[in-house]
C-alpha cells in the first residue's frame, strides 16, 4: 500500500545527546509513516560535516527507506542579527573578507551534504541588520555587496551539484526589508540557484492573513516550505490546525506555486509521546496533501479549459 509522501523536520523533539538516538529518531520518523525528512540536525552553530558522517547518513537513510526533501543550512554564529558592526564567526554577510569567506564555505558543506543524501535544496537564513541600515542607510550597499560576493562563490557549486539555495522568510525584521531582499536577490540570480522558503509559520507572525497573498507574489521562486502553525505572535511551531493559520488559502497558493511535493512539515514536539506526536503530524501532513493536491488539480483543470 503506497503512503501519502509527507517529510518531516528531523529535530522535532531535539538533535539527542548521541548517534544512537539520531538513528533512533528516524527509525521513529519512518514508522509513523513519513516518506522524506528535511534534516535539520546542526541547523545553527559552525558544525562541519565530514566525508564519512555524509555517508553513515546516507546509509542510515538507506536502511529506513527514507529519502531527502532538504535540508536546512547553517545560520553560523549565534550574534545579534539586527544590526553591523560587530563580527561574529563563519558570517557569509561579513564584511571582514576571511570571516565571509569562512561563511561561505561553511554553506558550501552543507551544500556537499545535500548532494550526498540526495537533497535538491538547502535552506538558508539571510539576516537584514534593519536597525543598521535605517540608522545609517549608506550601511544597506555595503551589506548587499557582502551578500553579493557570497553568493556569486557560492553558486558555481551550487550548480555543479543541482543543489538549488532557498532563502527562508523571517521574524526578526520587518516584511519590508524582506520583501525587498527578495526582489534583489530574484533579479540578479536564476531560479536554478536561488529560490525561496514559504515558512507559513514566520509568515503568519508577520503578515497574518495577508501572507499567502503576498508569498503568491514569488510564487515561481517557491522551491521549498515550512509548514506549522501558531496564533500569530510566537513561533510556537505547531501541528498544522492547532494554531490560526488558514490552510485552504496557504494550500491554494503553494499549488499555484513552483513547489513539487512532498509537503514539508517543521515541528516542535511538545508532549511525552513522540511516536504519537509523529502519528498525529502525519495525518495533519496527509490532509494538506489532501488540500495542496485538489488545488493544484483544480489550477490545472482551469488552465487546460482556457
Amino acid at each position: 500500500m503506497n503512503r501519502t509522501e509527507i517529510a518531516v523536520n528531523t529535530d522535532f523533539c531535539g538533535e539527542g545527546g548521541s548517534l544512537e538516538q539520531t538513528k533512533a529518531l528516524l527509525g521513529k520518523i519512518a514508522q509513523a509513516g513519513f516518506t522524506h525528512i528535511h534534516w535539520c540536525h546542526e541547523w545553527d552553530g559552525e558544525y562541519i560535516y565530514s566525508k564519512s558522517e555524509m555517508a553513515q547518513l546516507a546509509g542510515w537513510l538507506s536502511e529506513y527507506g527514507l529519502r531527502v526533501k532538504a535540508l536546512h543550512a547553517t545560520k553560523g554564529s549565534a550574534r545579534d542579527v539586527t544590526a553591523r558592526g560587530k563580527h561574529y564567526r563563519k558570517d557569509y554577510t561579513s564584511d571582514w573578507e576571511y570571516n565571509r569567506i569562512a561563511g561561505v564555505e561553511l554553506i558550501q558543506n552543507r551544500v556537499e551534504l545535500a548532494a550526498a543524501i540526495g537533497a535538491e535544496e538547502i535552506v538558508l537564513h539571510l539576516y537584514i541588520p534593519h536597525v543598521s541600515i535605517r540608522e545609517n542607510p549608506e550601511e544597506k550597499e555595503q551589506f548587499y555587496a557582502c551578500v553579493y560576493r557570497s553568493l556569486d562563490e557560492l553558486m558555481p557549486c551550487c550548480m555543479e551539484r543541482k543543489v538549488r539555495i532557498c532563502m527562508e522568510n523571517l521574524f526578526d525584521f520587518p516584511g519590508e526589508y524582506m520583501l525587498e531582499a527578495w526582489d534583489r536577490l530574484f533579479s540578479r540570480y536564476p531560479e536554478e540557484f536561488l529560490g525561496l522558503c514559504y515558512d507559513t509559520g514566520h509568515a503568519n507572525m508577520i503578515w497574518g492573513r495577508q501572507a499567502p497573498e503576498i508569498l503568491a507574489k514569488y510564487g515561481e521562486r517557491i522551491f521549498a516550505v515550512h509548514l506549522h502553525d501558531n496564533h500569530g505572535k510566537a513561533d510556537e511551531h505547531l501541528i498544522p490546525g492547532e494554531g490560526t493559520i488558514d490552510w485552504q488559502a496557504v494550500m491554494e497558493a503553494v499549488a499555484r506555486s513552483a513547489y513539487q511535493a512532498p509537503l514539508v512539515l517543521e515541528l516542535v514536539c511538545g508532549e511525552k509521546d513522540a511516536d504519537e506526536y509523529l502519528r498525529k503530524a502525519y495525518r495533519a501532513g496527509c490532509h494538506l496533501e489532501s488540500l495542496f493536491a485538489k488545488a493544484r488539480a483544480g489550477e490545472q483543470t482551469t488552465a487546460s479549459s482556457l
